[in-house]
């Protein structure tokens, strides 16, 4: 913008009389930091930017009537259309930009006529109308970027809170396994051993017989084998779960 800004007024200057230039300088500077002010995206209380706008605008205004030759500073106009574009959303930018577009025609028209100055104002018309649309689908894409940013960032955080979910899961389902296990050994050790036990106190009855007492004993070695066998076993499978 500062470009386009120092170039209209290199070219008014340049053409313009010495007894001119004060009006000139005055004005580009006003136009200049009304311009800055709107454009710079501070939160200004309204309706002050409607009013600098509005302001910006009657300087062009007069700058074209000191001169109507020098059609060139309507680019300031095309300027405004930018910063029309920034500095307000929805009906009142469209608004704005829709004034300084048919402002910009109409100046050109009364001062120069209908077909010299439709002929000038149609290529400043354009230049406004793409500069703003630019700048809207601009701000439209950077807010798709920032809200597909936000989403990648829950996604994510879903996705963490997920995996850690998945984990304690699968912490729970071992417990549940070890506990299952646990149960098993419990039950089949424990029926085993009570076997021993009282296989154990009717040997010790029958000890005054021999023959009565050795299949017994035979039995309570066999129960007593069984029941190391079944320990084995569920340890082995307890083990894996516990690693």
């Amino acid at each position: 913008m500062l470009v386009v800004w120092a170039g209209v007024l290199a070219r008014t200057l340049s053409l313009a009389a010495a007894d001119q230039w004060p009006w000139y300088l005055a004005g580009f500077a006003a136009f200049l930091a009304l311009l800055l002010l709107v454009a710079s995206g501070a939160r200004l209380p309204e309706p002050l930017p409607h009013l600098a706008c509005a302001a910006q605008a009657g300087i062009v205004l007069v700058l074209l009537a000191i001169e109507p030759q020098r059609d060139f500073v309507t680019v300031l106009l095309v300027l405004q259309c930018y910063e029309a574009a920034v500095a307000f959303r929805g009906l009142a930018r469209t608004l704005w930009v829709a004034t300084l577009v048919t402002l910009i025609g109409a100046s050109l028209v009364l001062e120069l006529g209908l077909v010299h100055g439709l002929a000038l104002g149609l290529v400043s018309m354009a230049a406004g109308l793409v500069l703003s649309t630019y700048v809207v689908a601009t701000q439209e894409l950077d807010a798709e970027r920032a809200a597909s940013e936000v989403m990648v960032a829950d996604l994510r955080a879903i996705r963490e809170r997920l995996q850690a979910y998945a984990g304690q899961a699968d912490e729970l389902a071992a417990i549940e396994q070890r506990a299952q296990v646990a149960h098993e050994l419990e039950q089949s050790v424990t029926r085993t051993l009570a076997a021993v036990v009282e296989g154990a106190g009717a040997a010790q009855a029958r000890l005054g017989s021999p023959d009565a007492t050795a299949p017994m004993l035979e039995r309570l070695r066999e129960l007593t084998a069984e029941a190391l066998a079944q320990m084995r076993r569920v340890i082995a499978e307890l083990r894996p779960a516990q690693e």
